[in-house]
Protein backbone atom coordinates (compact mmCIF):
# COMPACT_ATOMS: atom_id res chain seq x y z
CA UNK A 1 0.00 0.00 0.00
CA UNK A 2 2.87 2.38 0.71
CA UNK A 3 4.36 1.58 -2.70
CA UNK A 4 1.06 2.46 -4.46
CA UNK A 5 0.79 5.74 -2.60
CA UNK A 6 4.35 6.72 -3.54
CA UNK A 7 3.65 6.05 -7.21
CA UNK A 8 0.57 8.22 -7.13
CA UNK A 9 2.53 11.07 -5.61
CA UNK A 10 5.15 10.85 -8.33
CA UNK A 11 2.49 10.83 -11.04
CA UNK A 12 0.79 13.83 -9.53
CA UNK A 13 4.05 15.74 -9.41
CA UNK A 14 4.62 15.02 -13.10
CA UNK A 15 1.12 16.28 -13.97
CA UNK A 16 0.19 12.86 -15.34
CA UNK A 17 -2.65 11.87 -13.00
CA UNK A 18 -5.96 11.12 -14.75
CA UNK A 19 -9.61 10.82 -13.53
CA UNK A 20 -9.22 7.00 -13.16
CA UNK A 21 -6.34 7.53 -10.74
CA UNK A 22 -8.76 9.16 -8.26
CA UNK A 23 -10.75 5.91 -8.27
CA UNK A 24 -7.59 4.00 -7.33
CA UNK A 25 -7.00 6.29 -4.34
CA UNK A 26 -10.58 5.75 -3.12
CA UNK A 27 -10.19 1.96 -3.48
CA UNK A 28 -6.99 2.08 -1.41
CA UNK A 29 -8.83 3.80 1.45
CA UNK A 30 -11.31 0.88 1.72
CA UNK A 31 -8.72 -1.93 1.83
CA UNK A 32 -8.74 -3.82 5.26
CA UNK A 33 -5.72 -3.39 7.52
CA UNK A 34 -5.97 -6.53 9.78
CA UNK A 35 -7.84 -9.83 9.94
CA UNK A 36 -10.85 -10.28 12.25
CA UNK A 37 -11.63 -13.00 14.82
CA UNK A 38 -15.10 -14.11 15.88
CA UNK A 39 -16.79 -16.70 18.08
CA UNK A 40 -19.90 -18.72 17.32
CA UNK A 41 -20.99 -18.17 20.96
CA UNK A 42 -19.61 -15.41 23.16
CA UNK A 43 -21.73 -16.18 26.24
CA UNK A 44 -22.23 -19.70 27.63
CA UNK A 45 -23.63 -21.28 30.79
CA UNK A 46 -22.65 -24.67 32.19
CA UNK A 47 -22.53 -26.80 35.34
CA UNK A 48 -19.48 -27.99 37.23
CA UNK A 49 -18.09 -31.04 35.47
CA UNK A 50 -19.39 -30.05 32.02
CA UNK A 51 -17.09 -30.06 28.98
CA UNK A 52 -16.94 -26.60 27.40
CA UNK A 53 -16.22 -26.51 23.64
CA UNK A 54 -15.50 -23.17 21.96
CA UNK A 55 -15.92 -22.48 18.23
CA UNK A 56 -13.66 -19.85 16.73
CA UNK A 57 -13.68 -18.24 13.29
CA UNK A 58 -11.43 -15.82 11.37
CA UNK A 59 -11.61 -13.56 8.32
CA UNK A 60 -8.31 -12.66 6.55
CA UNK A 61 -7.64 -9.38 4.79
CA UNK A 62 -6.13 -11.15 1.82
CA UNK A 63 -8.36 -13.64 0.08
CA UNK A 64 -7.40 -17.24 0.81
CA UNK A 65 -4.63 -16.15 3.21
CA UNK A 66 -3.93 -18.65 5.97
CA UNK A 67 -4.92 -17.74 9.55
CA UNK A 68 -3.44 -18.96 12.81
CA UNK A 69 -5.71 -18.81 15.93
CA UNK A 70 -4.34 -18.08 19.41
CA UNK A 71 -6.49 -19.00 22.44
CA UNK A 72 -5.79 -17.45 25.86
CA UNK A 73 -7.38 -18.22 29.25
CA UNK A 74 -7.93 -14.72 30.65
CA UNK A 75 -9.81 -15.47 33.89
CA UNK A 76 -10.92 -18.47 35.98
CA UNK A 77 -12.55 -18.84 39.46
CA UNK A 78 -10.14 -18.85 42.40
CA UNK A 79 -10.77 -22.56 43.04
CA UNK A 80 -10.23 -23.59 39.39
CA UNK A 81 -7.16 -25.41 38.09
CA UNK A 82 -7.86 -24.39 34.49
CA UNK A 83 -5.06 -22.45 32.76
CA UNK A 84 -3.73 -21.99 29.23
CA UNK A 85 -2.33 -25.50 29.34
CA UNK A 86 -5.71 -26.91 30.32
CA UNK A 87 -7.21 -26.17 26.88
CA UNK A 88 -7.42 -29.34 24.87
CA UNK A 89 -6.82 -28.55 21.19
CA UNK A 90 -7.61 -31.46 18.91
CA UNK A 91 -8.90 -28.87 16.44
CA UNK A 92 -7.22 -25.42 16.61
CA UNK A 93 -10.58 -23.75 15.96
CA UNK A 94 -12.45 -25.84 18.60
CA UNK A 95 -10.54 -26.07 21.92
CA UNK A 96 -12.30 -27.46 24.99
CA UNK A 97 -11.83 -27.72 28.75
CA UNK A 98 -13.70 -28.97 31.80
CA UNK A 99 -15.56 -26.57 34.09
CA UNK A 100 -14.06 -27.55 37.47
CA UNK A 101 -15.31 -24.82 39.84
CA UNK A 102 -18.22 -22.46 40.30
CA UNK A 103 -17.62 -19.02 38.79
CA UNK A 104 -16.79 -17.16 35.59
CA UNK A 105 -14.26 -18.26 32.97
CA UNK A 106 -13.07 -15.88 30.21
CA UNK A 107 -11.22 -17.18 27.14
CA UNK A 108 -10.00 -14.94 24.31
CA UNK A 109 -9.33 -15.66 20.64
CA UNK A 110 -7.06 -13.69 18.31
CA UNK A 111 -6.05 -14.64 14.74
CA UNK A 112 -2.87 -13.84 12.81
CA UNK A 113 -2.65 -13.74 9.01
CA UNK A 114 0.41 -15.28 7.38
CA UNK A 115 2.56 -12.42 6.22
CA UNK A 116 0.08 -9.91 7.65
CA UNK A 117 -1.22 -8.47 10.90
CA UNK A 118 -3.11 -9.88 13.88
CA UNK A 119 -6.72 -9.32 14.85
CA UNK A 120 -8.07 -7.72 17.97
CA UNK A 121 -9.11 -10.38 20.53
CA UNK A 122 -12.70 -11.50 21.02
CA UNK A 123 -13.90 -13.00 24.30
CA UNK A 124 -16.01 -15.97 25.36
CA UNK A 125 -17.56 -15.67 28.86
CA UNK A 126 -18.60 -18.95 30.48
CA UNK A 127 -20.64 -18.89 33.73
CA UNK A 128 -20.31 -22.19 35.57
CA UNK A 129 -22.81 -23.05 38.34
CA UNK A 130 -23.54 -26.03 40.57
CA UNK A 131 -26.62 -27.88 41.84
CA UNK A 132 -24.71 -28.47 45.07
CA UNK A 133 -25.58 -25.94 47.80
CA UNK A 134 -22.64 -24.14 49.33
CA UNK A 135 -21.65 -25.08 52.90
CA UNK A 136 -22.14 -22.70 55.83
CA UNK A 137 -19.19 -21.56 57.94
CA UNK A 138 -19.56 -20.90 61.68
CA UNK A 139 -16.53 -19.48 63.47
CA UNK A 140 -18.13 -19.62 66.95
CA UNK A 141 -18.70 -16.83 69.48
CA UNK A 142 -16.92 -13.52 69.92
CA UNK A 143 -14.20 -13.74 72.56
CA UNK A 144 -12.18 -11.64 74.99
CA UNK A 145 -8.54 -12.24 75.85
CA UNK A 146 -5.33 -10.66 77.11
CA UNK A 147 -2.18 -10.02 75.12
CA UNK A 148 -0.16 -13.25 74.92
CA UNK A 149 -3.11 -15.51 75.73
CA UNK A 150 -3.91 -18.33 73.32
CA UNK A 151 -7.37 -17.86 71.84
CA UNK A 152 -9.00 -21.08 70.65
CA UNK A 153 -11.17 -20.77 67.54
CA UNK A 154 -13.91 -23.35 67.04
CA UNK A 155 -15.46 -23.85 63.62
CA UNK A 156 -16.91 -27.28 64.35
CA UNK A 157 -20.48 -25.93 64.08
CA UNK A 158 -19.92 -25.33 60.34
CA UNK A 159 -22.10 -27.56 58.20
CA UNK A 160 -22.87 -28.67 54.66
CA UNK A 161 -26.53 -29.02 53.52
CA UNK A 162 -25.70 -32.28 51.77
CA UNK A 163 -23.62 -33.58 54.67
CA UNK A 164 -20.32 -33.53 52.78
CA UNK A 165 -17.04 -33.59 54.67
CA UNK A 166 -15.66 -30.07 55.04
CA UNK A 167 -12.24 -28.54 54.65
CA UNK A 168 -11.41 -25.41 56.65
CA UNK A 169 -9.47 -22.22 56.00
CA UNK A 170 -8.95 -19.70 58.80
CA UNK A 171 -7.56 -16.21 58.30
CA UNK A 172 -7.31 -12.90 60.12
CA UNK A 173 -9.60 -10.53 58.25
CA UNK A 174 -8.31 -7.56 60.25
CA UNK A 175 -5.91 -6.88 63.11
CA UNK A 176 -5.10 -3.76 65.19
CA UNK A 177 -2.55 -1.36 63.69
CA UNK A 178 -0.08 -2.43 66.39
CA UNK A 179 -0.24 -6.12 65.41
CA UNK A 180 2.15 -7.96 63.12
CA UNK A 181 -0.04 -11.05 62.76
CA UNK A 182 -1.38 -12.38 59.48
CA UNK A 183 -3.04 -15.59 58.21
CA UNK A 184 0.20 -17.53 58.69
CA UNK A 185 -0.05 -16.87 62.43
CA UNK A 186 -3.30 -18.81 62.76
CA UNK A 187 -2.21 -22.19 64.17
CA UNK A 188 -3.88 -25.26 62.65
CA UNK A 189 -5.62 -22.90 60.25
CA UNK A 190 -6.76 -25.75 58.00
CA UNK A 191 -8.67 -27.57 60.75
CA UNK A 192 -11.96 -27.00 62.56
CA UNK A 193 -10.13 -26.09 65.77
CA UNK A 194 -7.55 -23.36 65.25
CA UNK A 195 -5.89 -20.85 67.58
CA UNK A 196 -4.17 -17.48 67.57
CA UNK A 197 -2.03 -15.61 70.09
CA UNK A 198 -2.69 -11.83 70.02
CA UNK A 199 0.45 -9.68 70.12
CA UNK A 200 -1.11 -6.35 71.16
CA UNK A 201 -4.37 -4.94 72.46
CA UNK A 202 -7.29 -4.13 70.18
CA UNK A 203 -9.88 -6.00 68.14
CA UNK A 204 -8.94 -8.91 65.87
CA UNK A 205 -11.37 -10.26 63.29
CA UNK A 206 -10.97 -14.00 62.66
CA UNK A 207 -12.50 -15.26 59.41
CA UNK A 208 -13.45 -18.82 58.47
CA UNK A 209 -14.49 -20.27 55.13
CA UNK A 210 -15.27 -23.94 54.54
CA UNK A 211 -15.46 -26.05 51.39
CA UNK A 212 -17.44 -29.18 50.60
CA UNK A 213 -14.97 -30.08 47.85
CA UNK A 214 -16.91 -28.17 45.23
CA UNK A 215 -18.17 -24.90 46.71
CA UNK A 216 -16.72 -22.49 49.25
CA UNK A 217 -18.92 -20.90 51.90
CA UNK A 218 -19.37 -17.23 52.59
CA UNK A 219 -16.93 -16.14 55.33
CA UNK A 220 -17.98 -16.25 58.97
CA UNK A 221 -16.23 -13.67 61.14
CA UNK A 222 -15.73 -13.46 64.90
CA UNK A 223 -14.28 -10.63 66.95
CA UNK A 224 -11.51 -11.17 69.50
CA UNK A 225 -11.28 -8.23 71.89
CA UNK A 226 -7.83 -8.13 73.47
CA UNK A 227 -6.86 -6.02 76.47
CA UNK A 228 -3.25 -5.32 77.31
CA UNK A 229 -4.15 -4.43 80.90
CA UNK A 230 -6.45 -5.98 83.45
CA UNK A 231 -10.15 -5.61 82.61
CA UNK A 232 -12.42 -4.32 85.41
CA UNK A 233 -14.61 -6.84 87.23
CA UNK A 234 -18.40 -6.89 86.79
CA UNK A 235 -20.69 -6.37 89.80
CA UNK A 236 -24.09 -8.10 89.89
CA UNK A 237 -26.28 -7.22 92.89
CA UNK A 238 -29.16 -9.46 91.74
CA UNK A 239 -32.61 -8.62 90.42
CA UNK A 240 -34.89 -6.04 91.99
CA UNK A 241 -38.15 -7.49 93.29
CA UNK A 242 -41.16 -7.05 95.56
CA UNK A 243 -40.71 -9.46 98.46
CA UNK A 244 -43.27 -11.52 100.29
CA UNK A 245 -44.98 -10.07 103.38
CA UNK A 246 -43.42 -12.99 105.26
CA UNK A 247 -39.85 -11.95 104.41
CA UNK A 248 -37.62 -12.34 107.41
CA UNK A 249 -36.40 -9.13 109.04
CA UNK A 250 -32.89 -10.42 108.40
CA UNK A 251 -32.90 -10.47 104.58
CA UNK A 252 -29.97 -11.99 102.67
CA UNK A 253 -28.61 -10.12 99.63
CA UNK A 254 -26.97 -11.98 96.73
CA UNK A 255 -23.90 -10.77 94.83
CA UNK A 256 -22.73 -14.18 93.61
CA UNK A 257 -23.50 -13.25 89.99
CA UNK A 258 -20.50 -10.90 89.99
CA UNK A 259 -17.43 -12.02 88.03
CA UNK A 260 -14.01 -11.00 86.74
CA UNK A 261 -13.21 -11.39 82.99
CA UNK A 262 -9.79 -12.81 83.88
CA UNK A 263 -11.23 -15.09 86.55
CA UNK A 264 -9.56 -13.30 89.46
CA UNK A 265 -10.94 -13.73 92.97
CA UNK A 266 -13.24 -10.87 93.96
CA UNK A 267 -13.77 -8.82 97.10
CA UNK A 268 -17.20 -7.26 97.73
CA UNK A 269 -18.49 -4.02 99.23
CA UNK A 270 -22.18 -3.30 99.88
CA UNK A 271 -23.67 0.08 100.81
CA UNK A 272 -27.20 1.39 101.47
CA UNK A 273 -28.26 3.99 98.89
CA UNK A 274 -31.78 4.77 100.13
CA UNK A 275 -34.37 3.56 102.65
CA UNK A 276 -38.09 4.26 103.23
CA UNK A 277 -39.21 7.24 105.27
CA UNK A 278 -39.01 6.44 108.95
CA UNK A 279 -36.29 3.81 108.60
CA UNK A 280 -33.22 4.01 110.81
CA UNK A 281 -31.35 1.36 108.83
CA UNK A 282 -27.92 2.28 107.42
CA UNK A 283 -24.68 0.49 106.60
CA UNK A 284 -24.48 -0.79 110.16
CA UNK A 285 -27.56 -2.94 109.41
CA UNK A 286 -25.35 -5.29 107.35
CA UNK A 287 -23.93 -8.22 109.26
CA UNK A 288 -20.87 -8.06 106.93
CA UNK A 289 -20.54 -5.37 104.24
CA UNK A 290 -17.67 -7.26 102.58
CA UNK A 291 -19.55 -10.56 102.13
CA UNK A 292 -20.87 -11.72 98.75
CA UNK A 293 -24.27 -12.39 100.33
CA UNK A 294 -24.63 -10.45 103.59
CA UNK A 295 -27.74 -10.24 105.76
CA UNK A 296 -29.45 -6.85 106.12
CA UNK A 297 -31.74 -5.88 109.01
CA UNK A 298 -34.64 -3.87 107.61
CA UNK A 299 -37.01 -2.09 109.98
CA UNK A 300 -40.00 -0.56 108.14
CA UNK A 301 -41.87 -1.57 105.01
CA UNK A 302 -41.00 0.13 101.72
CA UNK A 303 -38.19 0.35 99.17
CA UNK A 304 -34.55 -0.26 100.09
CA UNK A 305 -31.87 0.37 97.45
CA UNK A 306 -28.42 -1.18 97.73
CA UNK A 307 -25.19 -0.71 95.77
CA UNK A 308 -22.57 -3.39 95.21
CA UNK A 309 -18.99 -2.87 94.06
CA UNK A 310 -16.42 -5.59 93.44
CA UNK A 311 -12.63 -5.52 93.23
CA UNK A 312 -10.35 -8.01 91.45
CA UNK A 313 -7.31 -7.14 93.52
CA UNK A 314 -6.22 -4.44 91.07
CA UNK A 315 -9.22 -2.23 90.41
CA UNK A 316 -12.87 -1.62 91.30
CA UNK A 317 -15.55 -2.30 88.70
CA UNK A 318 -18.61 -0.16 88.00
CA UNK A 319 -21.24 -0.42 90.79
CA UNK A 320 -24.51 -2.32 90.38
CA UNK A 321 -27.74 -1.30 92.12
CA UNK A 322 -30.68 -3.39 93.32
CA UNK A 323 -33.97 -2.39 94.99
CA UNK A 324 -36.07 -4.63 97.24
CA UNK A 325 -39.59 -3.72 98.31
CA UNK A 326 -40.56 -5.07 101.72
CA UNK A 327 -44.35 -5.43 102.10
CA UNK A 328 -46.52 -4.94 105.20
CA UNK A 329 -47.51 -8.27 106.74
CA UNK A 330 -51.15 -7.09 106.82
CA UNK A 331 -51.16 -7.54 103.03
CA UNK A 332 -50.33 -11.20 103.41
CA UNK A 333 -52.54 -13.73 101.63
CA UNK A 334 -53.64 -16.70 103.71
CA UNK A 335 -52.18 -20.06 102.58
CA UNK A 336 -54.36 -22.96 101.44
CA UNK A 337 -53.85 -26.28 103.24
CA UNK A 338 -54.34 -29.54 101.35
CA UNK A 339 -53.95 -32.73 103.43
CA UNK A 340 -54.44 -35.03 100.44
CA UNK A 341 -56.82 -37.93 99.97
CA UNK A 342 -58.35 -40.07 102.73
CA UNK A 343 -56.50 -43.34 103.37
CA UNK A 344 -57.70 -46.88 104.12
CA UNK A 345 -56.02 -49.95 105.66
CA UNK A 346 -57.46 -53.47 105.31
CA UNK A 347 -56.22 -56.64 107.00
CA UNK A 348 -57.53 -60.22 107.50
CA UNK A 349 -55.56 -62.00 110.24
CA UNK A 350 -55.81 -65.80 110.58
CA UNK A 351 -58.05 -67.47 113.21
CA UNK A 352 -57.93 -70.97 114.72
CA UNK A 353 -60.74 -73.02 116.33
CA UNK A 354 -60.87 -75.50 119.18
CA UNK A 355 -64.25 -76.92 120.32
CA UNK A 356 -65.90 -74.24 118.25
CA UNK A 357 -64.04 -71.49 120.07
CA UNK A 358 -62.14 -69.21 117.67
CA UNK A 359 -58.85 -67.60 118.54
CA UNK A 360 -57.49 -64.97 116.10
CA UNK A 361 -54.17 -63.28 115.60
CA UNK A 362 -54.13 -59.54 116.34
CA UNK A 363 -54.80 -57.03 113.62
CA UNK A 364 -51.19 -56.01 112.82
CA UNK A 365 -49.66 -52.58 113.09
CA UNK A 366 -49.86 -50.90 109.66
CA UNK A 367 -48.93 -47.58 108.04
CA UNK A 368 -50.06 -45.12 105.36
CA UNK A 369 -48.37 -42.03 103.93
CA UNK A 370 -50.07 -38.65 103.86
CA UNK A 371 -48.93 -35.87 101.53
CA UNK A 372 -49.65 -32.14 101.94
CA UNK A 373 -47.30 -30.93 99.16
CA UNK A 374 -50.30 -29.68 97.15
CA UNK A 375 -50.78 -26.91 99.75
CA UNK A 376 -50.24 -23.45 98.22
CA UNK A 377 -49.57 -19.84 99.10
CA UNK A 378 -50.43 -16.98 96.68
CA UNK A 379 -47.55 -14.86 98.02
CA UNK A 380 -45.07 -17.63 97.35
CA UNK A 381 -44.14 -17.81 101.02
CA UNK A 382 -42.28 -20.76 102.43
CA UNK A 383 -44.81 -22.86 104.33
CA UNK A 384 -44.60 -24.63 107.69
CA UNK A 385 -46.55 -27.86 108.25
CA UNK A 386 -47.88 -29.50 111.41
CA UNK A 387 -49.75 -32.85 111.57
CA UNK A 388 -51.73 -33.87 114.71
CA UNK A 389 -54.13 -36.65 115.70
CA UNK A 390 -56.29 -36.14 118.80
CA UNK A 391 -56.51 -39.70 120.20
CA UNK A 392 -52.80 -40.35 120.17
CA UNK A 393 -53.47 -43.80 118.65
CA UNK A 394 -51.56 -42.98 115.49
CA UNK A 395 -47.82 -42.48 115.45
CA UNK A 396 -46.78 -39.55 113.23
CA UNK A 397 -43.26 -40.09 111.96
CA UNK A 398 -42.51 -36.50 110.91
CA UNK A 399 -45.19 -34.12 112.18
CA UNK A 400 -43.48 -31.00 110.70
CA UNK A 401 -42.92 -32.41 107.21
CA UNK A 402 -45.31 -31.96 104.27
CA UNK A 403 -45.11 -35.72 103.71
CA UNK A 404 -45.13 -38.20 106.58
CA UNK A 405 -45.95 -41.76 107.57
CA UNK A 406 -48.83 -42.51 109.95
CA UNK A 407 -48.76 -45.82 111.84
CA UNK A 408 -51.72 -47.49 113.57
CA UNK A 409 -50.91 -49.86 116.41
CA UNK A 410 -52.01 -53.52 116.61
CA UNK A 411 -55.39 -54.40 118.15
CA UNK A 412 -57.46 -57.57 118.79
CA UNK A 413 -59.28 -59.21 115.92
CA UNK A 414 -62.54 -61.16 116.00
CA UNK A 415 -63.50 -64.14 113.86
CA UNK A 416 -65.71 -63.20 110.92
CA UNK A 417 -66.33 -59.76 112.38
CA UNK A 418 -65.17 -56.53 110.75
CA UNK A 419 -63.69 -54.18 113.28
CA UNK A 420 -63.25 -50.67 111.91
CA UNK A 421 -61.24 -47.88 113.54
CA UNK A 422 -61.29 -44.33 112.16
CA UNK A 423 -58.94 -41.48 112.96
CA UNK A 424 -59.08 -37.86 111.86
CA UNK A 425 -55.67 -36.34 111.24
CA UNK A 426 -55.41 -32.53 111.28
CA UNK A 427 -53.02 -30.51 109.12
CA UNK A 428 -52.09 -26.90 109.88
CA UNK A 429 -50.21 -24.87 107.28
CA UNK A 430 -48.63 -21.56 108.26
CA UNK A 431 -46.90 -18.90 106.13
CA UNK A 432 -45.55 -16.80 109.03
CA UNK A 433 -48.66 -14.65 109.46
CA UNK A 434 -51.71 -16.82 108.80
CA UNK A 435 -52.66 -20.44 109.30
CA UNK A 436 -55.02 -22.65 107.32
CA UNK A 437 -56.15 -26.18 108.21
CA UNK A 438 -57.34 -29.31 106.48
CA UNK A 439 -58.11 -32.91 107.57
CA UNK A 440 -57.57 -36.39 106.25
CA UNK A 441 -59.37 -39.52 107.49
CA UNK A 442 -57.55 -42.80 108.10
CA UNK A 443 -59.79 -45.90 108.22
CA UNK A 444 -58.52 -49.32 109.38
CA UNK A 445 -60.80 -52.34 108.81
CA UNK A 446 -59.76 -55.73 110.18
CA UNK A 447 -61.69 -59.06 109.91
CA UNK A 448 -60.50 -62.38 111.37
CA UNK A 449 -60.62 -65.25 108.87
CA UNK A 450 -60.66 -69.02 109.43
CA UNK A 451 -59.31 -71.30 106.75
CA UNK A 452 -60.00 -75.03 107.46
Amino acid sequence: MMRLSSTLLLLAAAGCIQESDTDIVEQDKNTCEQPTASLTEESLTASVGDRITLQGNGEPCTEDAALTPTWTVENVPVESDVDAGSLNIDDVWQPYFECDAVGTYVVSLAVAEDGGGSSLPVYAVIDCSSDNDAPVADCGDNQSAKVGDRVDLDGSASRDPEGAELSYEWALASVPACSGLDAADVYNGSTALASVVPDCDGTYLASLVVSDGENWSEPSQCAITVAADNQPPIADAGDSEVLSPCTNEQYQLDGWGSYDPEGEELSFYWTVISTPMGSAADNTAFNDQSAANPYFQWDVVGDYTFQLQVNDGDQWGAPDVVTYTFVDVTENERPLANAGDDQTITNEPDCETASYVFTCEDCPSDSVTVDASASTDDDGDELEFYWTEATGELTIAAPFSPTTELTAGAFAAEYNTAITKTWTVDLAVNDCADTNTDQVTITYTCTGQYTP
